[in-house]
């Protein structure tokens, strides 16, 4: 009851006695007490602290404003004198950082100040005990300086550098870039493959054609060509520059992007964009003296690529022929890049001048038109239909060499020429079978019959010399095998279960056949040396 009154009376509060007051400032201080700690708080690190108001005050009381680290110091050995040197070689240091380029400077690292005094870290970048602010500049280079002690500088380090040197001249021989070309060329100017093609070596082939040994292949695996730039969609097609070490790779993101193949850094050299044009085939001119690259989706155009201007041209001349091209989204350059033949529409295959780009002719064979090719030399053109039937033109007076069928018969979805003197004819069906004919013998019956993929047929591409030839179903992932010419064979050590290829969409040897690109479905341009060429 005498606790309920309390409660609803006032109560005079008695003033604070001299030890309640003691007590309080004692636990929350005062406004005075405060100020003069703000005020000599900056006089702990002072040397000359000793000689102000507390000079009179024992060494004991004056060791107690002094911090723990202050009350040790790590002796190098050297003297004052020793240090001032140290301060004249470290501005020395910072001036030679100066003097060279570094990859991105700021201009205010000059106007700012760094406290060495707020936390251990930076207190480890002292050189006396009175260093308690230093600028930017001088705080770089004791960065630097502190971490070339805890990690110094290796031995390879110096004799890769010099490797770098004594090998400069050898990698513009073998084609390879060196540091300041390769920034040049991914500095995004127009006329970056111009100057590739300029200034870099073109291929030489040195070697001898050995036989292939029919067994084991010997192949190594390189970085992806497309690793620094890689395509945002499955890639539609593979092409390599004639002469120079360049790799084209295209799908349906619109891009056609170049690279330069040296196995090492794959850099990109240039890319370019079709905003209104999917990219189902892209090539380059295979004549060196056209440096072009053509590119056509489905659309009733295609674009040409000059490589020494950076210049584009479409392409849609057909001149009385439209009704037989609704598409220019499959094509193929002959081997000499003067003819284009597309296929057309209603069984037709129409060849344009690859450096006019004008209509020459035209050849027209029965039932559904699925794949074309042409001989080495241009003399002839051969074209397959659905049902395995195939026939021989001649490119001067149009008329039919020969025609001859499929031992399949069924689903044909490929025809390939290769070998010295277009010996092999390679055929592949939706069944995954493809047959290998002997053009030079009896073509009535296959060299032979290649049974190891079940699933359709999407790639067939010979080497430079016709001892090998790449097969390959997009259908299926890892779904590709390498066969040995003329014994028909598979190589059995390549690919491996653990080989990365995917679902593959493109097959492309570079023109002397010493690498292998593989394109798949990821968007992945898998890059392979062989090293028997």
């Amino acid at each position: 009851m005498a606790q309920s009154k309390l409660i609803g009376m006032d109560v005079e509060i008695p003033p604070k006695d001299e030890e309640e007051l003691a007590l309080e400032k004692l636990v929350f201080g005062d406004a005075e007490g405060f100020g003069d700690g703000l005020k000599n708080v900056d006089s702990i690190y002072d040397e000359d602290y000793d000689e102000g108001e507390d000079s009179d005050d024992s060494d004991e009381e004056d060791l107690e404003h002094i911090q723990d680290d202050q009350l040790f110091f790590v002796d190098d050995g050297e003297g004052e004198d020793k240090m001032d040197v140290d301060e004249d070689s470290e501005e020395e240091s910072e001036s030679e950082d100066e003097d060279t380029s570094d990859a991105w400077s700021d201009s205010e690292d000059e106007n700012i100040n760094v406290s060495l005094l707020d936390s251990n870290r930076t207190k480890k970048l002292r050189h006396a005990e009175t260093d308690s602010v230093i600028g930017g500049k001088q705080y770089i280079s004791r960065l630097r300086s502190q971490f070339e002690k805890i990690y110094p500088r290796p031995e390879w380090a110096d004799s890769y550098e010099e490797d770098d040197v004594d090998e400069e001249g050898s990698d513009r021989e073998a084609g390879v870039l060196t540091d300041d070309e390769d920034s040049q060329f991914e500095s995004g100017d127009v006329r970056a493959l111009a100057n590739l093609l300029r200034q870099t070596s073109k291929y030489t082939n040195t070697k001898q054609s050995k036989l292939l040994p029919p067994i084991k292949l010997d192949i190594l695996k390189l970085k992806d060509a497309n690793q620094n730039h890689a395509s945002r969609s499955a890639i539609q097609t593979l092409s390599f520059h004639p002469t120079h070490p360049l790799l084209l790779t295209s799908g349906y993101d619109r891009c056609v992007r170049v690279y330069h193949i040296d196995g090492k850094n794959n850099n990109v050299v240039s890319t370019i964009q079709f905003k209104d044009t999917p990219i189902q085939t892209a090539q380059f001119n295979p004549n060196a003296e056209n440096n072009k690259i053509f590119a056509g989706g489905r659309r009733r155009y295609m674009y040409a690529w000059d490589l020494r201007t950076g210049s584009t041209e479409k392409i849609s001349r057909m001149y009385g022929h439209e009704s037989t091209q609704r598409s220019f989204e499959n094509f193929k350059i002959s081997p000499r890049g003067t003819f284009l033949a597309l296929m057309g529409n209603s069984g037709w295959v129409n060849i344009l001048s690859a450096v006019t780009t004008q209509y020459v002719q035209g050849f027209k064979i029965e039932g559904t038109l699925v794949d074309f090719d042409f001989a080495h030399d241009e003399s002839f053109i051969i074209i397959a239909n659905s049902i395995g039937e195939i026939w021989e033109f001649d490119m001067k007076t149009k008329k039919v060499i020969r025609k001859w069928n499929d031992e399949t018969g069924v689903g044909i979805t490929k025809v390939k020429l290769g070998g010295k003197n277009n010996k092999y004819v390679a055929v592949g069906s939706s069944s995954g079978i493809v047959n290998i004919y002997d053009r030079t013998k009896d073509i009535k019956s296959p060299l032979g019959t290649l049974d190891h993929l079940v699933t359709s047929i999407s790639s067939l591409e010979f080497s430079h010399d016709g001892q090998m030839l790449v097969m390959a179903s997009r259908a299926k992932v890892d779904s590709l095998r390498v066969v040995h010419l003329p014994s028909c064979k598979v190589f059995q050590n390549w690919p491996t279960s653990g080989t990365p290829l995917g679902k593959v969409t493109s097959v492309k040897f570079s023109p002397n056949s010493e690498m292998l690109c593989i394109a798949n479905e990821a968007g992945k341009a898998r890059l392979w040396r062989l090293n028997h060429y």
